[in-house]
């Protein structure tokens, strides 16, 4: 099946009238490349010669730079360490387009602002260094929260939930988001993290992958039965209305409950070059395009495309309208 080019340009016409809240676990993301050049004579472990260095923001953050990349406006919600990273993280936030307004950061003692380190030699990640203390907000911090985010939920068109299970968002707090944005008609799209993954009950749509699923239901998730079976499953029992699978070189599955029907979308990637933020990317264009007024099907092809070439780029990537528009050109799905 192909997306009618003239839906899909319409959709592109009202993206940049949408404002997207998205809340959950910020963090930085670096970058640190070079290459091996030989075993250290202390261990037997590589030397890196670092040549280039990158930081960025991670996480939500990333959800953020996917919106911006294709002119969506959002509002943030996450916390972060009063410490020398803050600054340069709402700095961050703020070259992705954002009103001072919209940055809504919870400022920590006693925690670092989360920062993941990856080592990347000859375009291979050699490996992470995480600093991070896992911290859950308190009761006072929650109410607090609330009150800012009901404001900005009704200026908003979505909101996306992105949980790393940093702290950010407990079991009460996740019940009372959804309860505020389904209460005021908005769409809710969810990034789950396993050990939350039943907190999330009536949101629109859950787009985990095919590991995340699997764990949460305790079995593995190979054929595309498994996983229209791991679909439904997810669905009756967090009354949700969607539930989309993300399967790496297999793409995308997602089941449409209210018409009781699965697709399943081939990915479009020539190469997978780095599956990191490929996720962010993902719930990012799928909850945008549905909001701007495609159907659940028709998101998901856009969402796949996106994905098939952010995997391609090193690192937390995103994807342009027009690299959107020419991949799925380039895949003969436009009609």
């Amino acid at each position: 099946m192909q997306l009618k080019k003239e839906y899909f340009e319409k959709a592109l016409d009202r993206l940049k009238s949408l404002k997207i809240v998205v809340i959950g676990d910020i963090m930085l993301d670096e970058y640190l490349i070079g290459s091996v050049y030989r075993i250290s004579p202390e261990a037997p472990v590589p030397v890196v010669l670092i040549k280039e260095e990158n930081l960025t923001l991670g996480g939500s953050g990333n959800v953020i730079k996917n919106l911006n990349a294709i002119a969506v406006k959002s509002s943030v919600f996450g916390k972060a360490g009063k410490d020398s990273k803050l600054a340069l993280l709402k700095t961050l936030l703020m070259t992705e387009n954002m009103e001072e307004e919209d940055v809504h950061i919870l400022e920590c003692d006693g925690i670092p602002t989360t920062v993941k380190t990856r080592i990347i030699a000859t375009h291979q990640q050699v490996c992470r260094v995480d600093r991070e203390k896992i911290m859950p907000i308190t009761e006072t911090e929650e109410a607090s929260i609330l009150n800012t985010l009901k404001e900005k939920i009704l200026q908003s068109d979505a909101l996306i939930i992105s949980d790393y299970d940093k702290g950010y968002l407990t079991k009460t707090f996740i019940s009372s988001i959804i309860k505020m944005a389904k209460d005021h008609q908005k769409f809710i799209a969810i990034d789950p993290q396993v050990s939350h993954f039943f907190y999330y009950n009536n949101a629109s749509i859950l787009t985990p992958n095919h590991h995340e699923a699997g764990s949460a239901l305790g079995k593995k998730l190979h054929t595309d039965e498994e996983v229209e079976n791991a679909c439904k499953e997810i669905t009756n029992r967090l009354s949700t209305d969607s539930m989309m699978i993300t399967r790496g070189e297999k793409g995308i599955t997602i089941y449409i409950k209210n018409i009781e029907k699965i697709y399943h979308i081939p990915t479009i990637a020539r190469e997978v070059f780095d599956v990191t933020g490929a996720g962010d990317t993902v719930i990012s264009i799928y909850t945008a395009f549905r909001v701007a007024g495609l159907s659940e099907y028709e998101a998901a092809i856009v969402a796949n495309a996106g994905a098939g070439v952010v995997v391609q780029k090193l690192g937390s990537s995103t994807v342009t309208v027009e690299e959107l528009y020419n991949a799925l050109l380039e895949m003969d799905l436009l009609s």
